[in-house]
């Protein structure tokens, strides 16, 4: 049994192990045989999907952490926009140096390198937690000081203010810009590292299987960033539950105070993406089997007027003959920089290129900015813990949209829809998700009034307020934000000074106030019987009888008091169908990038696109859209010397409609933009083989790059006379024969 098992593992290396040693898989120049067996689409897939998964883990978990984030560091939404904005700027710099070389190089090492700069970036950003203590943040010091159960600041008339040391207000306070330059560096290597895996992943995968299954290796491909943000919810939904530092502190997760533990999850992404990205490097430039198929393919197919053209050195194709006439390789030319302004002019005259351009822009804008503080606005809107809106938030419109993109590579090749009808249903989808995105901003909740502030002109100097605290010689710290519910009228305090609580217990686990003179009501009198409603409430808590009679009801615990709503469910359920039918057509615009440009621009068309949507996308998003949010806050953190920090509340329903207005608008100019293009590409096919009739175009310019190259018959004897067609069909002919062979023939060579 043994032997016979060895034998078929002798076979399967020996068919798995080509002759050329630049198609075998190898670690470093070493190429066991052993190693052959993993030397096909199917291992690389897994190895891509994989390594997508550790990646966009981070996409959801940087969202979901953002509110911890933001209070431990002292930053503004805007800050936090200006760091995820970093990442953008490396893209800019690197994505045109790396899809004019790496397209033509060794696309998966080239891959390889960028992942490991992407799991240093998540390192360095994990590490920004033991740079900078908690203790050097001044606005999160106070918090921190006021939390324990000796120094926190209740009613009381003898108060000193110097037991909270001095601070010299004349000095300027930069104790943030520390953290956000290292954030902002980590986010830089992130983005430098990841635009490899972007521009050059999908294009090999491309020229790596056939035309027919490239739907589906496209939706496979997705999987990676689809299931990778579910693990990221996942994990931010664990982590969560941790207090940053490990302590146990008197509030809850749901507490606006609560700072998790963020820095977790990017450990374990930086580990997995480092381990990825070496086991990515081990794959050849082009894989075998694939390989030996398309050559077959080509030499089967070659043509005298292509040797032809070959031998006289216009074409720019190499002609390698071995022993075995079937193994006759064509090459490319190998790029240089002098060839990238003729290549961009290439795809900046591809009118169908650039309008499918300027509707990515839009989606990439309005987005970005929306998936950058969508776990935010969930938590802060409905009043749920971090880790309940992480999971329930973001998981059903995840997978709702890798239902989408499965169904969608199902539909387009089963009915083998064209390059019209995908632009079709890319406009429809965009049409359904507008009106999902406008619909939910009707989806809000009940306001949390807090007393304090929203009852007060300047809620960060209360002292000369008409309250109910300052009549009864509280002397409350302006400003400390450690708010409590009194749980019979559901109103929340923005401290226990504020609620006049003069005393305070813990009992299992959650912290009690009591002789609240500003509660009971509202009327401000009746101390005793919340003091007594207290007792009731410990009593029974520990399961004990109690002979009390008192009148009293109201119980103060720290925290804010919880709102129900129901709208949370039904906001849910829309960005569901919201991410199912974005997600249907995903594949598609894929296959469409790469099909209205010549095979030898994939990479480099998905490497101006990435610069196009980082400039004027992905880059300024997360700063436009983090200050709108900055501007609906109604509660910063502040310090002693009134420097804000983070926010610690909002005006929810101001917040609600900014966020998702933005994102509806966009998505139906996009669906205006699609149905042109749609019209664009009325005439074209996904299969390369097949020469489109189209109209022709009164651009005389055209290069080979575009596609409309050919024209019928009596189209061209009507432009160009009978004397002249004959020629002008041969020059179409050859161009694209070329271009069906993936042989790249400059512009201006046949004439």
């Amino acid at each position: 049994m043994a032997e016979q098992l060895k034998k078929r593992l002798s076979r399967i290396v020996s068919i798995s192990t080509p002759d050329d040693p630049d198609l075998q898989c190898n670690f470093f120049g070493w190429r066991p045989k052993w190693l052959q067996i993993f030397n096909n689409m199917k291992v690389f897939m897994l190895c891509f999907v994989t390594l997508g998964i550790f990646r966009g883990i981070s996409h959801s978990y940087f969202s979901a952490m953002l509110p911890s984030i933001e209070k431990r560091f002292g930053f503004s939404s805007q800050s936090v926009g200006t760091v995820k904005a970093m990442s953008d700027v490396s893209h800019l710099m690197s994505a045109l140096f790396i899809a004019h070389f790496g397209g033509a190089g060794h696309r998966p090492r080239w891959i390889a390198g960028g992942s490991l700069l992407v799991g240093l970036g998540f390192l360095l950003m994990a590490a920004t937690e033991i740079f900078f203590p908690a203790s050097n943040i001044s606005s999160l010091a106070t918090v921190l000081f006021t939390s324990s159960d000796k120094n926190e600041p209740l009613c009381s008339a003898s108060r000193n203010e110097s037991m909270h040391g001095a601070v010299d207000c004349r000095k300027r306070n930069d104790d943030h810009i520390g953290p956000l330059i290292v954030l902002g560096v980590a986010e830089f290597i992130m983005g430098l590292g990841s635009t490899a895996s972007m521009i050059l992943g999908m294009p090999f995968v491309d020229d790596n299987v056939q035309n027919k299954n490239s739907p589906f290796y496209f939706a496979v491909s997705f999987s990676g960033f689809i299931f990778g943000p579910v693990i990221g919810l996942a994990l931010s939904a664990a982590f969560n539950t941790i207090y940053f530092d490990f302590s146990h502190p008197d509030f809850r997760p749901s507490d606006p105070r609560w700072i998790s533990a963020w820095y977790l999850g990017f450990i374990i992404s930086g580990l997995g993406t480092c381990l990825m990205g070496l086991v990515v490097s081990c794959f050849p430039s082009a894989i075998a089997q694939t390989k030996k198929h398309l050559l077959a393919r080509k030499n089967a197919e070659a043509k005298a007027k292509e040797i032809e053209l070959a031998k006289n050195g216009e074409t720019g194709v190499a002609i390698v003959q071995s022993k075995n006439p079937a193994r006759t390789v064509h090459k490319a030319k190998p790029v240089t920089l002098k060839d990238l302004p003729i290549n961009l002019k290439r795809l900046f005259t591809n009118s169908i290129y650039i309008t499918k351009l300027g509707g990515q822009l839009l989606s990439a804008f309005a987005l970005s900015g929306y998936m950058s503080f969508m776990q935010k606005f969930l938590k802060e809107q409905y009043h749920l813990p971090q880790s309940t809106t992480n999971l329930a938030g973001g998981l059903p419109p995840i997978f709702a949209g890798f239902l989408g993109i499965a169904i969608g590579s199902l539909i387009i090749r089963h009915f083998k829809l064209r390059p019209k009808n995908v632009c079709l249903l890319m406009a429809a989808s965009s049409f359904i998700a507008s009106a999902c995105y406008f619909s939910v901003i009707g989806m809000g909740c009940e306001k949390q009034y807090i007393i304090g502030v929203d009852d007060v002109s300047d809620p960060y100097n209360i002292t000369g307020e008409d309250l109910c605290v300052n009549s009864h010689a509280c002397n409350c710290i302006d400003f400390q934000f450690s708010p409590v519910c009194d749980t019979e009228t559901g109103k929340t305090y923005v401290s226990a000074c504020v609620a006049g609580c003069r005393g305070a217990r813990r009992r299992n686990g959650t912290k009690y106030y009591s002789d609240c003179a500003c509660t009971g009501g509202g009327n401000g009198t009746n101390g005793t019987t919340s003091t007594r409603a207290h007792e009731l409430y410990v009593l029974k808590m520990a399961g004990r009888k109690s002979n009390h009679t008192g009148h009293g009801r109201s119980v103060i615990r720290g925290g804010v008091c919880p709102k129900s709503c129901p709208n949370f469910i039904y906001y849910v359920v829309a960005m569901g169908i919201a991410k199912f039918f974005m997600g249907i057509p995903m594949s598609g615009i894929l296959m469409i990038q790469f099909r209205v440009v010549d095979v030898d621009l994939k990479s480099l068309a998905s490497g101006v696109s990435t610069v196009i949507m980082s400039v004027f996308g992905h880059l300024p998003a997360p700063i436009v859209i983090g200050k709108l949010i900055d501007s609906a806050c109604r509660l910063w953190q502040t310090n002693k010397c009134g420097e804000r920090g983070a926010c610690w509340s909002y005006n929810v329903a101001e917040f609600r409609v900014k966020l998702h207005v933005i994102v509806g608008v966009a998505r139906l100019i996009n669906c205006l933009i699609e149905i042109i293009i749609a019209y664009k590409v009325r005439n074209l096919s996904f299969d390369r083989n097949i020469i489109e009739t189209v109209e022709p175009s009164p651009d005389s310019s055209k290069t080979s790059s575009q596609i409309d190259l050919v024209p019928s018959p009596e189209e061209a004897t009507a432009v160009s006379g009978p004397a002249e067609y004959n020629r002008d069909a041969q020059r179409a002919e050859i161009l694209q024969e070329a271009r069906r062979k993936s042989i790249f023939i400059p512009d201006g060579v046949v004439s």
